[in-house]
């Protein structure tokens, strides 16, 4: 389980800082390494949890279990999995899902309700291996057969996940009525299922602006990677965290851990395919249009062809546009362009 405590002193280090993290004063939390680290803590998670969730007095949350990369395997005819960043459970039932997004992608909103229906199932089958469900007469437990667990997905995003004309960092998603909408209810159908949506670029708040929990949290998560000391806004869990993700207090393991993970296989894949799919519908629509003009029948099978090979190089090559729009090190840049190019070798005419 996690460690859960605070590193006393500094380790002994025996290769040099990674480049990448030179002049840095911490892991930059936005990236998975550091995420986790900053929240290997139970003390840290309900702070932030009773924050977002607002609970307050006897609602807050007493006992919390936690896990990283907790795998999710659904078994079916072609099994498909799913990996929560943090999987967390309350002494409530209450099932929660955090995950850190760095970058935007195609169908970000279909990847997070996919994330909450794993949930949700996990959550259900949790729920009725507890010693209490099992303990309940067999008539009642088959009345339950539908019940479900109250499940919480909180995405915290490095963009902004939602355009909807206002300054709002964090908005929440669940399933309304729209009957009831017009008449004047906004009340959810079903108060159990509940996303929580953060957009770090609109949380904008200065250091003297910062007021509770969640809005310490946001700034620590915004500016931990900016290179200089962070306050910890009288909160000793907040100090602690800091301490965590402190460059200074990492040993040589975590560092090259967050080297290597500021950008995994399966990011690199996906911004690469975004850019593809969009590079390939842009030129693909090119082509058959002046193919079209210029009256040939053919067009738009010959104007598929073409755009798509040229779509495919167009494509992977904004993928790695976007991969360095992001401060992504050098290194790691090379590693997603030879990923590319392994790509393009294996399927030269395919994603």
């Amino acid at each position: 389980m996690s460690k859960n405590k605070q590193r006393k002193t500094k380790p002994i280090r025996k290769r040099p800082i990674p480049e990448s993290l030179q002049g840095q004063v911490y892991l930059d939390p936005r990236y998975d390494t550091g995420f986790k680290e900053l929240f290997d803590s139970e003390s840290a998670l309900k702070d932030f949890l009773d924050g977002i969730l607002q609970l307050e007095g006897d609602d807050r949350i007493k006992n919390l279990t936690f896990t990283f990369d907790k795998t999710i395997t659904m078994r079916s005819a072609r099994s498909k999995k799913v990996i929560l960043d943090i999987f967390a459970t309350t002494g409530t039932g209450r099932f929660i899902d955090i995950e850190m997004q760095k970058a935007e992608h195609d169908f970000f909103t279909d990847r997070a309700v996919l994330y909450k229906a794993f949930l949700i199932i996990k959550g259900k089958q949790e729920m009725e291996r507890t010693k209490e469900f099992q303990a309940l007469p067999r008539d009642i437990r088959e009345s339950k057969r539908y019940e479900l667990p109250e499940t919480v997905s909180i995405w915290i995003c490095d963009f902004d996940s939602g355009d909807y004309g206002n300054d709002e960092y964090i908005d929440e998603w669940a399933l309304y009525s729209r009957n009831a909408l017009k008449n004047g209810s906004a009340a959810p159908v079903f108060g159990k299922n509940k996303y929580i949506m953060i957009s770090l670029p609109k949380f904008k708040k200065s250091e003297s602006e910062v007021s509770g929990s969640v809005d310490a949290w946001l700034y620590l998560l915004n500016h931990a990677g900016d290179g200089k000391e962070l306050p910890h806004f009288g909160n000793e869990i907040l100090e602690e965290a800091l301490e965590r993700i402190r460059v200074d207090n990492a040993d040589d393991e975590l560092l090259t851990k967050q080297e290597r993970d500021m950008v995994t296989r399966e990011e690199i894949d996906t911004i690469i395919a975004s850019g593809i799919r969009r590079g390939t519908e842009k030129a693909c629509a090119e082509a058959c249009a002046k193919a079209s003009a210029d009256g040939r029948a053919e067009g738009r099978a010959e104007g598929l062809a073409k755009g798509l090979a040229e779509g495919l190089a167009e494509g992977r090559a904004e993928g790695i546009d976007i991969l360095e729009s992001l401060g992504v090190p050098a290194n790691l840049i090379e590693k997603a362009r030879k990923i590319v190019a392994e790509k393009a070798k294996e399927s030269p005419g395919k994603p």
